[in-house]
């Protein structure tokens, strides 16, 4: 299998999990949150969300920054050429829902 393949199967094997497309879901609707703002919204315990984090950035499907102490998520160039625009705009949209929700509370 040559290196492509590989990285694209990476890529679709990391989607394969319902946590891994929330996480993606919520950084499609606001990109760049801290880390711990997004495991507390979608109440997800600190090493799940860091599990799940690793096999994300592993796949090149999101990437951190720093902003002082708090390291921030945003979606990569790679994610974006994966999802169709219809795709990204339903998962967005879904973000977006679960987000004014959790912000309500």
């Amino acid at each position: 299998m040559n290196r492509g393949m590989a990285e694209l199967a990476k890529a679709f094997a990391a989607l394969g999990s319902a946590e891994r497309v929330e996480i993606l879901t919520y950084l499609l609707a606001q990109n760049g949150p801290p880390c711990g703002r997004i495991a507390k919204a979608l109440g997800m315990s600190t090493s799940a969300f860091s599990y799940h984090l690793r096999i994300l950035e592993e796949a090149g499907l999101v990437e951190r920054s720093r902003a002082g102490r708090l390291h921030c998520l945003s979606v990569t160039p790679a994610l974006q050429a994966l999802l169709s625009p219809r795709i990204r705009d339903e998962l967005t949209k879904e973000g977006r829902k679960w987000m004014s929700n959790s912000s309500a509370k």
